[in-house]
């Protein structure tokens, strides 16, 4: 109890624990509060470009391979920097490394704004891509540092909220921003957007500085911290900056989460790529609901899951990948709008359920100290899933015809799952507490 007091400047009052308590609480709630919405700010940014920009070229009469080429290098750069961005998480305070994310952001934006030109639009998708994928690692790594480990997963559900409107509302704004007020215009958009972000991170850090909290030490971590960790601890062999950069990539108790990671993502780009190209085929007019449907149900899940998130059981994870099958075998028997959206609420749930639970898993079987790292390492696989699924869907596709795309994405979510249930079985051989010091 005196260490806690001490942590909240209130050495030696009577009351102070009780008052600090409450007082520690409502920062933790302000901080979570503003990183949901700092998310949703960075998720609508990323949903908001990927869509508007393939959108605008299609407008003036481009090839589909353009927009795809604006996709494929934010993607790329993303996956690059989240493994070096997630260094950076450890190493330096989280809300300077979340200030220059987002300062890159803006200019990765305000850049095109100025100077509407293909190849400065293209060469800014470098800078979108890298500057998100550190923003969006250090924001989850933020969250997980401020959170008691009995309510770590509910708090990540409530930070997936943002992560989830943006899901919901990215395409549905970019497109009328390009239709309603031009190209250019949607750009500036965006950088004010990132301008509002950086205003909640600044008045967020002020409030901090006014109230040491749970919350400050959350923003406030990095190389400090850790620093602090291993001076209080037992001497470790010196390394040399080659073997401190790589260590995280090589723990074994965050390799299941890694595989994992991957198998998760193999519907959704697959989904995300092909669903839409059904639909027209098809004959559904309204494909795009099956995107609203899974963000809606995604939100549900990430706000309600509560105690779920909290849970300590890596097993739980198999029957929540698998609930996707359930709709996916229904959309497969009979393609048609219904079916589409109990495919989507059947995925929606996964997801939804799945990621704020896996991340608070990892982060109670991994050191504290790395958690950036492993973090970064969890989103690179991700993409990798991600953009293989879209790869070998297309091959697969082409192969066979449009008219199995139902088939072919329940033949992803059965894989997802099988992939899930053998990483499970490696993870019960290198999963053991006492090998690791908790924070």
């Amino acid at each position: 109890m005196g260490e806690k007091t001490t942590q909240m400047g209130n050495p030696g009052a009577g009351s102070a624990p009780a008052r600090g308590s409450a007082h520690r609480f409502s920062a933790a709630t302000v901080t979570l509060a503003v990183l949901v919405l700092v998310t949703f700010f960075t998720n609508l940014y990323m949903q908001g470009l990927n869509s508007g920009i393939p959108y605008y070229y299609d407008t003036v009469g481009a090839s589909a391979a353009i927009g795809g080429t604006f996709v494929a290098v934010f993607t790329l750069s993303s996956m690059v920097m989240r493994l070096i961005g997630g260094q950076l998480t450890d190493l330096f305070p989280h809300y300077q490394v979340l200030l220059v994310s987002l300062g890159i952001m803006f200019i990765g934006v305000a850049l095109p704004a100025i100077w509407d030109t293909f190849a400065v639009s293209m060469a800014s998708r470098v800078l979108q891509g890298g500057a998100f994928a550190v923003a969006t690692n250090v924001m989850t790594v933020a969250v997980i540092g401020s959170s008691p480990k009995k309510t770590m997963g509910k708090r990540l559900g409530i930070k997936g909220a943002g992560t989830s409107l943006g899901t919901m509302f990215g395409a549905l704004i970019s497109t009328g921003l390009i239709d309603g007020i031009g190209y250019r215009a949607f750009y500036v958009f965006y950088a004010l957007l990132m301008v509002a972000a950086v205003g909640a991170i600044l008045w967020l850090r002020r409030e901090q500085r006014k109230r040491a909290t749970e919350g400050e030490r959350a923003l406030g971590a990095g190389r400090s911290e850790n620093t602090a960790r291993a001076a209080s601890g037992a001497s470790a062999p010196r390394q040399s900056a080659f073997e401190r950069f790589i260590a995280p990539f090589l723990m074994p108790e965050a390799a299941p989460f890694m595989i994992i990671s991957l198998a998760r993502r193999l519907p959704k780009g697959f989904c995300v790529t092909f669903i839409l190209i059904f639909a027209k085929y098809a004959g559904i007019d309204v494909g795009a609901a099956f995107f609203v449907a899974v963000g809606a149900t995604t939100l549900a899940c990430r706000l309600l899951g509560g105690r779920l998130f909290d849970s300590d059981s890596t097993w739980l994870l198999l029957p929540l990948q698998s609930v996707e099958i359930v709709g996916f075998v229904i959309f497969a028997l009979a393609p048609n709008l219904p079916t589409l959206i109990i495919a989507a609420i059947g995925y929606g749930f996964t997801v939804g359920t799945t990621s704020p639970l896996m991340k608070a898993l990892m982060a109670k079987k991994t050191p504290r100290e790395h958690w950036g790292a492993v973090n970064g390492e969890l989103f690179f696989f991700a993409d990798i899933g991600k953009a293989g699924s879209a790869f070998f869907g297309g091959v697969i596709i082409d192969a066979i015809s449009k008219a199995m795309i139902p088939a072919i994405a329940l033949a992803f979510t059965i894989a997802a799952s099988a992939i899930t249930a053998l990483a499970l079985l490696i993870g019960r051989k290198v999963w053991a507490p006492s090998k690791i010091e908790r924070a």
